[in-house]
């Protein structure tokens, strides 16, 4: 799968994310009532869709300062590479997790270690999300104050 091809799902996933996040009551940290890590990558990535839809608000309102526009962007440019290879491991997470459900007992072994692996690399994953994200959440929230 091409990058470009990676990146246009990422956005249509997003952009599918948005508006049913904007319609559910406002939590202040969806991620820390994650309960589990496949859940917080996702609490993670509505979280960015969010995020983005409010900072290309900002940056289409004529009174936002210029300043703060280079900033939105710059942080977007920032946060979008690291959800997009959150949401790779992510669906490397699902279809480990699949595979290691969907195989009989005694054939699990190295379907567990590839399951182990995956959630390493998706903690890991969420982790380099993080910060660039809550950059972009600090930005958008100091137009706000």
């Amino acid at each position: 799968m091409s990058h470009k091809t990676l990146r246009a799902i990422m956005l249509a996933c997003a952009l599918a994310i948005a508006p049913s996040c904007a319609s559910l009551p406002r939590l202040e940290n969806p991620i820390a009532i994650a309960q589990s890590v496949d859940a917080r990558a996702y609490a993670l990535m509505g979280t960015y869709a969010a995020l983005i839809e409010e900072a290309a608000d900002l940056v289409r309102a004529a009174d936002t300062p210029p300043a703060l526009k280079r900033a939105l962007g710059s942080a977007e440019r920032a946060a979008t590479p690291a959800v997009e290879a959150l949401g790779i491991a992510v669906i490397a997470y699902a279809r480990a997790r699949r595979d290691l459900d969907a195989a009989p007992a005694g054939d699990s072994a190295s379907l567990a270690a590839s399951f182990a692996i995956a959630a390493r690399h998706l903690s890991d994953a969420i982790l380099a999300a993080e910060q660039p994200i809550q950059a972009l959440a600090a930005l958008v929230r100091t137009d706000r104050s």
